[in-house]
């Protein structure tokens, strides 16, 4: 299995790893109720931030490498929209999120990085499986991942219980062959 090439580059982004100064842009993000909705974690305070910031950071040294979190930057004048990420859950299968901040919605940059991000997973990572979960109300986040390339498997009732209310979850995958299939190799 091969290893991300950083930074990755489409055509109005950079994804790259996370560095101790975006602290600002990913708190902006993460301490915001309206992006973390459908969330896990309530709105972080700014030390939450800095500990989540220093674990991602960390996680960047580990081999093997089990998780790519990822800056989402603007390309055209450097801002930090947000965060993207593949985590290895187990061996071949890969679990894509992102998080975007408010100013950014709406352009098509979550789309943007999503389908980067599931490109060089396949390509890239090798794996075989790119799984993704949103809250069955986040209309928006699903329409993301379709369009990043993912397929709608199935609705998951109660599969987690979060913020003290059990979630139904939408789970939205595919295969490296049925991507391929769908997708000339190395076209996001």
């Amino acid at each position: 299995m091969s290893k991300f090439r950083l930074p990755i580059r489409t055509e109005r982004l950079v994804l790259r790893d996370l560095l101790p100064s975006d602290l600002e842009a990913l708190h902006a993000c993460t301490s915001d109720p309206g992006v973390t909705r459908f969330m896990y974690y309530a709105p972080m305070s700014l030390s939450q931030t800095e500990q989540y910031l220093r674990e991602m950071i960390a996680a960047q040294l580990l081999r093997p490498r089990r998780a790519w979190e990822l800056a989402i930057v603007r390309s055209a004048d450097g801002v930090v929209l947000g965060a993207c990420d593949i985590t290895l859950n187990e061996p071949g299968a890969g679990d894509l999120g992102y998080l975007l901040a408010r100013f950014a919605w709406g352009y098509g940059y979550a789309t943007e990085a999503a389908r980067a991000m599931v490109c060089h997973g396949f390509e890239t990572l090798g794996l075989e499986r790119i799984d993704a979960l949103c809250h069955i109300e986040h209309l928006a986040s699903a329409h993301v991942l379709e369009k990043a390339g993912l397929l709608h498997e199935r609705l998951l009732r109660s599969y987690k219980t979060v913020k003290g209310e059990p979630w139904d979850m939408l789970l939205y995958s595919r295969t490296r062959d049925a991507w391929r299939a769908a997708h000339q190799p190395g076209q996001p």
